[in-house]
């Protein structure tokens, strides 16, 4: 059966967003071989996620069929799901998942993204090509790059990281620190005298590390402190965010990232920055350009006073650092909470 236009556009696009923004090295694209789907490829970051897509244009009779499809492959993390935007569409979509979760079959329904688009879409309309390549690359940077790939990376996280005052740089230090460390079991004490403080500026400062989601930690006294993937995420990000401003300039791609995480990048703001970062205040942590330059600014007194380097970040992954979901004996224990828990949602 030839495919519409608009099938063969709203395919490209998912596939064309997630290549473009690799560009910011926060992650690698790599193609992937389509087998029965639309589009496919892997995302790695800190492992290989592989992504598996169909395009429902026309034929809402194939929506069963795609899902299962979609969902029983069993090498698929991420299965992407381009609908037309009807209310058939949506109701046999959410009737289909709804049989996959009290089925009792393990194929992980957190799995699906479905990213809607405007049911008059006219792929020969170019002004419209514009508008709907723009708004898949909203939703997919969004809802794959920034929620699964980058751990649930979110603009808050950022602004509760920046507002700390005090020793300047030393969190991002501790941050860096803590996942090059070759060590799991961390005691403030060894901290503390690695970057010559006190134990009391280590716990204020693993709390705000704690807090922003960028360590996990569990237990006391010799800590088992480890950087989450949106730790990890973050401090190349910081990395990238370095070597633009060195350049004086932002890329597309760097910039679409910022954006998602409302901030904003004016050069200005970092010699502002610099001279408050013993400060704190919304107008210098709340304003997206004012969060952009206080983060860059804080790198560069991590580098210069913590002797911290972003030019290769070398993090250490722990053998039972993948998803939860990957093993075997958890995913039963956790399939059958889900359908124990969805007796009582439904």
């Amino acid at each position: 059966m030839t495919e519409s236009a608009e099938h063969q556009f709203l395919s490209e696009c998912v596939t064309s967003v997630l290549s473009q923004l690799s560009h910011t090295n926060l992650y690698a694209y790599v193609e992937a071989e389509r087998r029965k789907f639309d589009f496919a490829c892997e995302l790695l970051r800190d492992w290989s996620r592989p992504l598996v897509g169909q395009t429902l244009w026309n034929h809402t009779a194939g929506i069963d069929k795609d899902l299962r499809t979609m969902m029983l492959d069993q090498d698929a993390e991420i299965c992407t799901y381009v609908a037309r935007d009807t209310v058939k569409a949506r109701r046999l979509i959410s009737e289909v998942m709804k049989d996959f979760r009290t089925s009792g079959i393990p194929v992980a329904p957190h799995r699906l993204r479905v990213f809607w688009v405007p049911q008059d879409f006219d792929a020969d309309d170019e002004a419209q090509r514009e508008f709907v390549a723009e708004l898949l690359k909203e939703s997919v940077s969004r809802d794959i790059l920034m929620n699964v790939v980058f751990g649930n990376l979110i603009a808050e996280d950022v602004r509760f990281f920046v507002r700390t005052s005090g020793l300047a740089g030393l969190h991002l230090a501790l941050l860096q620190s803590i996942s090059t460390a070759q060590e799991p079991y961390l005691r403030v004490q060894d901290l503390a005298a690695q970057f010559g403080v006190s134990a009391g500026a280590i716990r204020e400062r693993l709390l705000r590390l704690l807090g922003c989601g960028f360590l996990t930690q569990f237990g006391g006294g010799a800590t088992l402190a480890r950087a989450t993937l949106k730790g990890r995420v973050f401090l190349d990000l910081c990395g990238e965010l370095q070597r633009q401003a060195s350049a004086g300039r932002m890329s597309v791609e760097m910039l679409q990232i910022l954006r998602l995480l409302e901030m904003r990048y004016a050069p200005s703001a970092i010699k502002m920055a610099t001279d408050s970062l013993h400060l704190a205040g919304p107008l210098l942590t709340e304003v997206p350009e004012m969060v952009t330059g206080r983060l860059i600014a804080t790198i560069t007194v991590a580098t210069e006073r913590w002797g911290i380097g972003f030019e290769k970040i070398d993090h250490i992954l722990w053998d039972d650092e993948e998803p939860l979901e990957r093993g075997i004996g958890t995913r039963a224990i956790i399939d059958r909470l889900r359908r124990e828990s969805d007796f009582y949602s439904s």
